[in-house]
């Protein structure tokens, strides 16, 4: 039996993307089914960590942006204290790549501490 060839993705012919107009809500989608799925989540209250911690024992990884929450130090600490937490659990990672956003892991992945340079 044989397979059917795999689809044609449209390949845009500008030189760059004009991230001006963009948004995740107008991008492709280029795959079927993942084993993994990348989130990224806005996070400006302590109720969030449930729903993290569920995509983190499901193997999704949590882009978050914690913006909301700069101007309550205590809040922050707080939630990040869970966090670091609910990860450990899970033998997963957490690391703030910005000032306003951190990456959480489900176990198997690493967040590199160092930037790729060429």
């Amino acid at each position: 039996m044989a397979s059917s060839p795999p689809q044609m993705r449209r390949i845009p012919t500008e030189q760059f993307f004009d991230l001006r107009n963009w948004s995740a809500d107008n991008a492709e989608d280029y795959g079927g089914k993942a084993s993994m799925v990348v989130h990224t989540m806005l996070l400006s209250k302590p109720e969030q960590v449930n729903q993290i911690t569920t995509e983190l024992h499901d193997g999704n990884i949590i882009m978050i942006d914690f913006t909301p929450l700069t101007s309550d130090q205590e809040t922050l600490h707080k939630i990040l204290a869970e966090l670091e937490r609910a990860v450990a659990d899970i033998d997963g990672d957490l690391v703030g790549v910005s000032q306003k956003w951190i990456v959480a892991t489900p176990k198997s992945v690493r967040v590199s501490r160092k930037k790729l340079s060429l």
